[in-house]
């Protein structure tokens, strides 16, 4: 099964910590997309991606 994840985007910056906590968790259930939108979140994204 594959699952979007919104990552939470907030003044261009991803929140790391809970984006983590909710990946570890949806790991069981297979491939983990991370969707980082907003004006400013190019740099989230590539923050996810990593």
């Amino acid at each position: 099964m594959a699952v979007l994840l919104l990552g939470e985007v907030t003044n261009g910056e991803l929140n790391r910590d809970a984006t983590a906590k909710a990946v570890a968790a949806l790991k069981s259930l297979g491939d983990v997309t991370v969707l980082c939108a907003g004006s400013s979140a190019k740099a989230a994204a590539e923050d996810a991606a990593k």
